[in-house]
């Protein structure tokens, strides 16, 4: 019953809950930046003029470098498939979405493995007559494996901005004389960037993040010096200050893709979208083109670990594998439906208050967590389960799912708030005007209109968290291990060909349901 004179508050129930979930996702990270006020300033002295600038030089080249090229691949492989008419562009669609299944750390054991003295190219070459020496474990090579398998964050932004774009747009521009590269230049890529930008924040934030790669190659980066502060030198304070430099940077990245977003306006009109036909030779060298980083993403580092997987099979393979994905798999479907569940609170809030400016950023803030290190998550994590009741931390799922959602709920969030913005808010005004509530119309409208897109966001998170390698690591129960652990410590012990299995597990896993997922959204 409401008094009189008294404003009662609008959505309160929402808020409220809104807010738990906020300051449980953003407890582990405050926690952590607040122990940056507590710093031991003689150590950061030493790590300032010693070892701050090899590890900014080092992540640089690695960012830079990954992104550049993951953003040639991701955006013109996008511009081809959704313009062009080429042998088959159908299936080109998906198939380049398929590297994304195959994590870092394991496409840089395959090429490690195809290039050493005993893989198939060196022993190629011997049978020719000849040799070369191949060290792929530097700053190229670990640009080149990362770009392969983290171009389709790029390519699938890319892709669905040009979908989006208004048809018309292209076909005016062409009628005024200007070539299709002229049209793509100027004024079909400007109207994409924002979508392109947010796709190439995704593969900036996975270098940063990035523990297997840089620790097989021997690269000293920033996560690198993290993992090293905290684990062979317990110094908690050292590991802080880095990963707030890495933060920092973050921050400046989220601030500047928001303030695009804001601006950005999408054009589009249900006109069909005609595809250009050019010439047979230009159409097999976009074919070709297409082809190349299917070829180096997927298929040369799957047919690695095949080969390997048969020189190292053995009978009782099946009963290890089966353990590790029963535990991948239970990990992976509770931290999905729980970072889905919240996005979705989340987003719909949000979208019932329709707050503008700073409130509106506040949702901007557990997506921090996509982009800070496990391994400082992890200590976050700890800490707050600590806070809570130190018995629970024994339970080791808890603190682990608890990570993942930290870690992942940008990748859920992100989907979900895509969705219901293509829902026009006149609809949620036309259900209310028929006596409906706010959760009437998130189960009966919202939910049913957004089916797609919460399936995507099911498989993304379900796909990372079988890929997740050092919050895994760090916040496991005892002898608790997952496909990823168990590939990642093989190869780590110059084990290679055992850890094909677990690796082939992870890539099967991952490639179905991307798979799916394409499927389901080119139907809809």
């Amino acid at each position: 019953m409401k008094l009189a004179g008294i404003k009662q508050p609008k959505h309160l129930f929402w808020r409220l809950a809104t807010n738990l979930v906020l300051a449980a996702i953003l407890l582990p990270l405050v926690l952590v930046a607040s122990r940056s006020f507590m710093l031991d300033t003689s150590n950061l002295r030493h790590i300032a003029s010693n070892l701050l600038p090899l590890y900014l030089w080092n992540t640089s080249i690695l960012v830079i470098g990954t992104s550049l090229l993951a953003l040639v691949l991701g955006v013109s492989t996008a511009w081809f498939v959704t313009i062009y008419e080429f042998p088959f562009r159908r299936k080109f669609e998906w198939v380049l979405i398929l590297p994304l299944s195959i994590p870092t750390f394991i496409n840089a054991t395959a090429y490690v493995g195809l290039t050493d003295y005993a893989g198939p190219i060196r022993i190629f070459l011997r049978w020719a007559g000849t040799d070369l020496y191949m060290d792929i474990m530097n700053h190229t090579g670990a640009i080149l494996v990362m770009s392969l398998v983290l171009y389709p964050y790029v390519y699938v932004t890319s892709r669905s901005a040009f979908l989006l774009q208004s048809a018309s747009l292209i076909e005016v521009s062409r009628s005024l004389g200007q070539s299709m590269n002229k049209t793509f230049r100027k004024v079909v890529l400007p109207l994409a960037w924002p979508a392109i930008f947010a796709g190439l924040i995704l593969v900036i934030m996975e270098v940063l993040n990035d523990y297997g790669v840089v620790t097989y190659f021997g690269i000293p980066t920033f996560t690198v010096g993290i993992f090293r502060s905290w684990l062979a030198l317990g110094d908690l304070s050292t590991a802080i200050f880095l990963s707030m430099v890495v933060l920092t940077f973050v921050v400046i990245l989220l601030i500047i893709e928001f303030s695009a977003n804001r601006k950005k306006k999408v054009t589009h009109d249900k006109a069909e979208r005609t595809l250009s036909r050019i010439k047979p030779k230009h159409k097999w060298l976009i074919f070709s083109i297409c082809l190349i980083p299917v070829i180096a993403g997927f298929i040369i580092p799957v047919a690695q670990l095949l080969w390997w997987f048969i020189l190292a099979y053995a009978p009782n393979i099946w009963v290890e594998l089966a353990m590790l994905a029963g535990n991948t798999a239970l990990l992976g479907f509770l931290s999905s439906i729980i970072i889905t569940a919240l996005s979705i609170l989340l987003v719909y809030t949000f979208r019932l208050v329709n707050k503008q400016g700073i409130k509106k950023t506040i949702t901007k803030l557990p997506m921090l967590g996509y982009a800070m290190p496990g391994a400082v998550i992890a200590i976050g994590i700890v800490a707050c389960i600590l806070m809570i009741n130190p018995n629970l931390i024994y339970s080791g799922l808890i603190a682990l799912i608890f990570g993942y959602t930290v870690r992942f709920f940008a990748v859920g969030y992100g989907s979900i708030e895509s969705g219901f913005e293509k829902i026009p808010r006149e609809i949620d005004d036309a259900a209310v005007s028929l006596g409906s509530n706010t959760l009437r119309n998130l189960l009966k409208v919202h939910l049913p209109v957004l089916k797609p897109v919460l399936v995507g966001a099911l498989i993304m998170v379900f796909v990372d968290v079988a890929k997740e390698l050092p919050i895994t690591l760090m916040l496991r129960p005892f002898n608790y291990e997952t496909l990823a652990t168990n590939a990642f410590q093989y190869a780590k012990d110059e084990m290679a060909p055992r850890s094909a299995s677990a690796s082939l597990l992870i890539i099967f896993a991952s490639t179905i349901p991307v798979y799916y997922l394409n499927r389901i959204l080119h139907r809809k």
